[in-house]
């Protein structure tokens, strides 16, 4: 399997719980929570897939010179620009995931991924790792 259909695959896995596996025919699907299944999309490649990311995670994306700034806070959204300004300078990125890239989907992706990797690594507030629920929001 390629690197991006692999990162596809963790998307769909790991930020939205949905269950993946591969048809007779080799085809990857993934299962949602209705129990409908569906073929993999392509989270990494494709902006309208890509954007289940977005909402799931709440994650903001920039326009920077050549490309995007992907950063998924600790929370889903910002009220206004004053909070996201805030939450930039207090530096707490201890369970965010930021990503720079020229493609759009990617750069998501990345930082979603990155997120999940951190939130997953990091102990939780009573010293335990974060539940599952945490972890896909």
């Amino acid at each position: 399997m390629n690197k991006s259909r692999e990162l596809d695959r963790l998307m769909a896995k790991e930020v939205l719980g949905h269950e993946t596996y591969h048809e007779k025919s080799g085809a990857l699907r993934e299962r949602l929570p209705s129990g409908q299944s569906r073929p993999l999309r392509a989270f990494s490649s494709d902006i309208a897939a890509a954007w289940e990311i977005v909402e799931k995670l709440g994650i903001t994306l920039l326009p920077v010179d050549q490309g995007w700034f992907a950063l998924v806070g600790q929370k889903k959204g910002w009220t206004s620009p004053a909070e996201f300004i805030t939450y930039l300078q207090t530096a707490d990125f201890t369970k965010s995931g930021a990503a720079v890239g020229e493609d759009a989907p990617m750069t998501i992706c990345l930082a979603a991924m990155k997120a999940v990797e951190r939130r997953d690594a990091l102990p939780d507030v009573d010293g335990q790792a974060a539940p599952e629920a945490e972890l896909t929001h």
